[in-house]
């Protein structure tokens, strides 16, 4: 998991209206630019009134306008505000909201100094985009721009000299003794113990594998890498907060949902939401194989029916599911035998997970 640094939806909706022409844009527009980093999580009423609440708060405060009754203009002082908050002096020429979006807000989200022109080149790149995230995921004493080549290098050599990794290796060493002993076979080896899949895959795509899982990614792709990271540095920041983190920007206006809106899932950590998952998985009575598994989608009826508001749909409790299996807070498991099971069952209960399948909460 990466450690980042919060991105707030107000910032992300100024970012958004500064690359807007003269006219602003509504209400509609800005939520079709942030819907997929925004709305994961969310029902599209809660998506809808948590953009218009911000909105709202953020014309009351000065840094937008409203030029009519769903259309929004940024200010001179939200302008400030955005450039102040990515530490730049002014928007380069010719940069597009979708760059400045997957280059400026990834390079802020990673803890990155001000980003040049240098920069914005090296997280378009696919490789220079997954060098940043092993550097970051791990902590790769590796330079500034490294490729993903040197980044790769630092992390085997990281595991190579992990007790840990020789210790988990010298319990498989009778099955790797019958393979080659080469570059690939060994960068393999090091890889998979990083995924730690139940079936080892090639040295490259377990690299890309491995990338994918330190930013929780759904997919390997740049675009899904630069939306894991967006997402998760906008799920991690208080809404109710109403300043910076910078004690040198202005203050910004509260994100708050309506704490009387049923569509707005309460706040939980990660170990809160797991031990609420393992007791209503407990208490779920259907869809159990033997005594120490339970169907996922079995658990999320029982975990709806003791909190109502916990979580927006059953997609989202499966994405967070995802996320506390990667703690080890949560087992998952998968159904070897899903033919011998309700089928539908099965295809509720279903997460797929980079290499992984998942439809059973473990109870031990």
């Amino acid at each position: 998991m990466l450690s980042l640094q919060p991105i707030r939806l107000a910032d992300l909706l100024l970012s958004r209206l500064l690359f807007a022409d003269e006219k602003g844009m509504t209400t509609s527009e800005l939520k079709g630019a942030v819907k997929a980093i925004a709305g994961s999580e969310r029902s599209n009423s809660a998506l809808t009134k948590w953009i218009e609440t911000t909105l709202s708060n953020l014309c009351d405060q000065g840094y937008a306008l409203s030029v009519s009754r769903s259309r929004c203009q940024i200010t001179d002082t939200g302008r400030q505000h955005v450039l102040n908050q990515l530490g730049l002096t002014a928007l380069p020429q010719k940069l597009q909201w979708n760059t400045f979006k997957n280059t400026d807000w990834i390079a802020y989200a990673l803890q990155w100094p001000e980003l040049s022109s240098i920069g914005r080149k090296y997280l378009r790149d696919a490789d220079g985009l997954r060098a940043a995230i092993l550097k970051h995921g791990f902590a790769l004493p590796i330079k500034e721009f490294a490729t993903l080549t040197q980044a790769r290098n630092a992390l085997l050599w990281q595991q190579f000299c992990d007790p840990k990794t020789a210790e988990n290796l010298q319990a498989k060493l009778p099955n790797l003794q019958q393979q080659a002993f080469d570059q690939g076979a060994v960068m393999g080896v090091l890889l998979n113990e990083v995924l730690q899949t139940a079936k080892p895959l090639p040295w490259k795509q377990a690299l890309s594998q491995v990338v994918a899982k330190v930013a929780n990614a759904r997919r390997t792709t740049p675009d899904e890498l630069r939306l894991a990271i967006l997402r998760q540095a906008l799920a991690d920041t208080p809404e109710a907060s109403t300043s910076d983190s910078h004690s040198d920007s202005l203050s910004l206006p509260s994100e708050t949902i309506d704490s009387n809106d049923s569509s707005s899932p309460p706040s939980l950590s990660d170990t809160e939401f797991a031990e609420m998952t393992l007791q209503a998985a407990k208490e779920t009575k259907d869809g159990r194989l033997g005594d120490n598994k339970v169907f996922i989608s079995k658990v999320w009826a029982t975990l709806r029916q003791q909190h109502p508001h916990i979580m927006s749909s059953l997609d989202a409790f499966k994405q967070r599911l995802v996320t506390v299996n990667q703690q080890q807070l949560v087992t998952l498991s998968r159904a070897d035998l899903a033919y011998a099971l309700d089928s539908e069952d099965v295809s509720a209960s279903e997460i797929n997970h980079l290499n992984s399948t998942f439809h059973f909460i473990r109870l031990n």
